[in-house]
């Protein structure tokens, strides 16, 4: 008979462990497929950025000599992303192409050559945009700065937009990731409340109730974070072998993510430490009549 109790209770404390390394390792999957996304969308804004640049006029009679030393200055800019240079034939020949006819037999050949400049995104704030554009003018055999101030100005404001939602989603998600996480622990104590009495009332020292408690809560802490971590392997597995989730997120940054294993296993094992040290610190300090409650 006591064989039997003793099993039950065995397979009851098992089941317990389990389905609060379950409850604490999909908690942490979630605030890992937020890392996840958050790491993407700064991924896509940044593409985003990178298709911002100004179209450079130059002078029709630059010379061979002063467009490469232009060059050269431009290169040397910090801003500077990458440049093209599109010759007055290159430009004339395009430019007949989108129209369908050669203008030149009304105009005449009117069209100079040209620099198309992409801007690092780390300078295309409007602010900065407008600061380079003052800065191009000054330049010798540059006439005419061109760029899409409305579009900047709408992407910009998207873009902070939409980064402001994902933080303070990321926030909300975060505290309430951490409150279950706390709750799961607490439930788990609650239901061992009275062998913590027990150990009171037998001498056992503070720190000798502590011990057990929380080297078992940091284990399904750390087992929690690590089933979490092969969760979001296999859902970037998946990502990656799928056409069109493979075009969104990108796997040329693996440093990112192994930040956010970082990030999960710390949070599997500090969250859990502090709720158990807590939750255990609550039923040693707690009177005797408010255990059955």
């Amino acid at each position: 008979m006591a064989t039997n109790v003793d099993k039950i209770t065995k397979h009851r404390l098992t089941s317990s462990k389990i389905s609060t390394i379950i409850s604490i390792s999909l908690v942490l999957y979630i605030i890992g497929l937020l890392g996840v996304i958050l790491i993407n969308a700064n991924q896509i804004s940044e593409k985003v950025r990178e298709n911002i640049g100004f179209e450079i006029m130059l002078t029709s009679d630059i010379g061979d000599g002063e467009l490469s030393d232009l060059q050269k200055k431009l290169g040397m800019l910090p801003y500077v992303k990458s440049m093209r240079y599109i010759s007055k034939e290159e430009a004339t020949s395009e430019t007949i192409n989108i129209l369908g006819h050669d203008f030149r037999e009304v105009v005449g050949n009117i069209i100079p050559p040209s620099i198309q400049l992409k801007i690092n995104p780390a300078y295309t704030s409007l602010d900065s945009l407008q600061k380079i554009e003052k800065s191009l003018y000054l330049t010798p055999y540059i006439t005419d700065v061109n760029y899409q101030k409305n579009y900047v100005s709408n992407i910009n404001e998207n873009l902070y937009k939409i980064s402001m939602v994902l933080l303070i989603i990321s926030g909300i998600l975060l505290i309430t990731s951490i409150a279950l996480i706390s709750n799961t622990i607490r439930l788990a104590i609650y239901s061992k409340r009275f062998i913590i009495r027990s150990m009171l009332l037998v001498g056992a020292k503070r720190r000798t109730i502590y011990y057990p408690f929380i080297s078992t809560g940091l284990v399904q802490g750390l087992w929690g974070a690590i089933i979490a971590i092969i969760l979001i392997i296999g859902t970037l597995y998946i990502a990656y072998t799928n056409p069109i989730l493979s075009q969104i997120i990108d796997f040329t940054q693996p440093l990112w993510y192994l930040y956010i294993f970082g990030f999960i296993l710390l949070t599997g094992i500090i969250i859990t430490w502090i709720s158990t040290f807590f939750s255990v610190h609550k039923y040693i300090k707690i009177k005797l009549d408010k255990l059955y409650f």
